[in-house]
């Protein structure tokens, strides 16, 4: 269960990027570069099925995720800065790559091309890559489709940010529903 959760941690932090977002047409307003996002999230992988809390600290310079059982154990924590990433979990040593895909390829032996996680959690396709959306009749942002990945919007936040999404593909599911972002 652990490896499992340090994967999905390690998911999410190669997306990390040290650029603030630009606006596509029909999403929601600038986003500071400093945020913290908590929330719950769910993991669907094959037949393993595993969900917990987390808490994403970005900074322009820096990420750390903390992913923690529901009953609040601490099941992995990564940390992104400029000298590369660092995933420890509970009771191995810990490791540590240059970036994200690196360790990614280490811990699984192949690299989830993940890179736009970060735009996607705040509604907005990654930059860096070709992308296909679709918007609701109000314009509201519903899907994107990048680098093999669907990310279905399946709610907002009255201020106009992602609550739910599911991101997926290849029998790799991953949901997170946002309880709180917080400006920072």
């Amino acid at each position: 269960m652990g490896r499992l959760f340090a994967v999905l941690l390690l998911t999410l932090a190669a997306g990390c990027a040290t650029t603030t977002p630009t606006v596509p047409a029909g999403t929601v307003a600038p986003w500071p570069s400093n945020w913290t996002l908590q929330g719950r999230i769910g993991v669907q992988a094959g037949e393993q099925s595993l969900s917990g809390n987390i808490r994403w600290r970005h900074r322009t310079d820096r990420d750390e995720l903390l992913m923690t059982s529901p009953l609040g154990q601490g099941v992995a924590r990564i940390v992104r800065d400029a000298e590369g990433v660092v995933l420890e979990v509970p009771n191995q040593p810990a490791r540590r790559a240059p970036d994200a895909e690196s360790l990614t390829r280490e811990a699984l032996g192949y690299v989830l091309p993940v890179s736009g996680l970060l735009w996607w959690v705040q509604g907005r396709p990654d930059p860096g890559s070709d992308f296909e959306a679709r918007h609701a009749p109000a314009g509201r942002l519903e899907q994107i489709r990048q680098n093999g990945w669907v990310i279905d919007y399946l709610q907002y936040a009255p201020d106009a940010r992602p609550r739910k999404l599911v991101v997926a593909r290849d029998g790799l599911e991953i949901r997170l529903v946002a309880d709180s972002w917080l400006a920072e």
